[in-house]
């Protein structure tokens, strides 16, 4: 072949090549990064492994990643409270965390449709007085009535939502303290000591510890709320379109079963069966 005829050649075929990769580089152009904040050290709901996120949550954002290639999810895991004030400041775009209702964080924060439903418990020690009056409850009506102490909760603390939301609309009322922020162990511990009579928690919370020193002392009522959680997001331009889309994507998760496959997986129990699940699944998400 001579010179200027392969030449040639090569050149129609680097225009061909060319053509081909061009759709490649401007999808590549159109991704966007999220910053996603991550608490670790919660096995059943996120989990930092050699091999990414994993968990409820790390399974989930990993699903969303490969459903919305427009955007690459970039997972950093850090303290509770770093992903709180990261997501206010703009560092992250999502906080990838058990999230439940809050009239201040779904003021503060785009929100989207509920990801997970959790089953919300009281907790006490075995073989205690008060346990008789607690095995099978199915609301807080016997710590109102028997005037048990609560473990203080934290005011922006979701859980404080449901007991004053129980507060408002019965009598007699439970006897809740203000707290600041404490860690789950601390609040079982202290309920373990005997320091106070229960304290409320989902219940894959507990079955995380219910093996430790501690959570060998205790045990759990019935179910007496279920609670939809949320994933919270930065507020910006750009995350608007973001939630939007989020959305879109949650919501199919949820009519295709995928949520439910993650909460027998991870959760211990099926809370997407339970008789009042589909009024409790994304009960806040308009408010």
């Amino acid at each position: 072949m001579k010179i200027s005829k392969l030449i040639t050649t090569l050149s129609v075929l680097g225009l061909a090549a060319g053509t081909l990769l061009a759709p490649v580089t401007a999808h590549a152009a159109k991704e966007t990064t999220v910053n996603v904040a991550a608490p670790n050290g919660n096995p059943e709901f996120i989990v930092n492994t050699d091999h990414g996120p994993e968990g409820y949550y790390g399974e989930l954002i990993k699903r969303i990643d490969h459903d919305l290639p427009q955007y690459k999810f970039k997972t950093t895991f850090t303290s509770q409270n770093a992903v709180f004030s990261g997501l206010q400041s703009g560092k992250y775009d999502v906080a990838l965390n058990n999230s439940w209702y809050n009239a201040s964080r779904f003021k503060n924060y785009y929100h989207t449709r509920a990801t997970s439903l959790d089953d919300v418990r009281i907790i006490y020690r075995k073989n205690s007085p008060q346990a008789k009056y607690l095995k099978n409850a199915t609301s807080l009506k016997p710590v109102a009535e028997h005037k048990l102490s609560m473990v203080p909760l934290a005011t922006d603390d979701a859980l404080y939502s449901v007991v004053k939301t129980y507060n408002d609309t019965h009598s007699p009322k439970v006897d809740l303290k203000p707290f600041g922020d404490q860690s789950t162990a601390d609040a079982l511990g202290q309920v373990a000591s005997g320091k106070y009579d229960v304290t409320m928690y989902p219940y894959a919370a507990f079955r995380e510890v219910q093996n430790t020193k501690d959570g060998k002392k205790l045990a759990v009522s019935k179910s007496i709320y279920l609670k939809s959680a949320y994933l919270l997001v930065h507020k910006s331009p750009q995350n608007k379109k973001l939630t939007v889309a989020l959305n879109k994507e949650i919501d199919h998760l949820y009519r295709d079963g995928y949520l439910e496959h993650l909460t027998k997986k991870y959760i211990h129990e099926n809370t997407f069966a339970f008789p009042n699940a589909k009024k409790a699944y994304n009960a806040e998400f308009n408010k």
